[in-house]
């Protein structure tokens, strides 16, 4: 029994070591029966660099006109956002905006502004009409903090 034990994993050892070096060993002369080693899904990376080798015509993108995405729902938003920026400055620097306060509304302005862009990117450039009316609810209540904080 113990002969077994000790026999059995050096069998399957040997076995797989001679297997292994079986199938990894490189093939030479299949190219005149129609095997080919050659092409990039056998790997070959330098497939297709220079002309003659074989390797196909490279894809050609396909073109397409750049479509004018007219987006006034995100100029407006922004540039309500700018002036609600404009403003944070001008009271910070009169005075009557803390730090802390100056901080916050800069945050919630560029998170705005974040959510604003990112919805317009997953709308091909628009923002939707719910999207839109959140967005202005949130740009008032940036206003009206900035109104409150003074």
């Amino acid at each position: 029994m113990r002969s077994f034990i000790k026999t059995l994993p050096i069998a399957a050892l040997v076995l797989s070591l001679a297997a292994g070096g079986a199938l990894a060993a490189e093939h030479q002369g299949h190219e005149d029966r129609g095997i080919s080693l050659r092409g990039p899904e056998n790997g070959d990376y330098y497939s297709g660099l220079f002309g003659g080798d074989g390797a196909a015509a490279p894809a050609v993108p396909v073109y397409q006109a750049p479509t004018a995405v007219r987006a006034p729902r995100l100029s407006n938003i922004l540039s309500e956002l700018r002036a609600a920026n404009h403003l944070i400055d001008t009271k910070r620097s009169e005075g009557e905006l803390n730090a802390v306060t100056f901080n916050r509304l800069r945050r919630e302005e560029a998170s705005i502004r974040a959510r604003a862009v990112q919805v317009a990117d997953l709308h091909g450039g628009a923002i939707p009409r719910v999207s839109y009316a959140h967005l202005q609810k949130d740009v008032r209540r940036l206003d009206g903090d900035i109104a409150h904080s003074a």
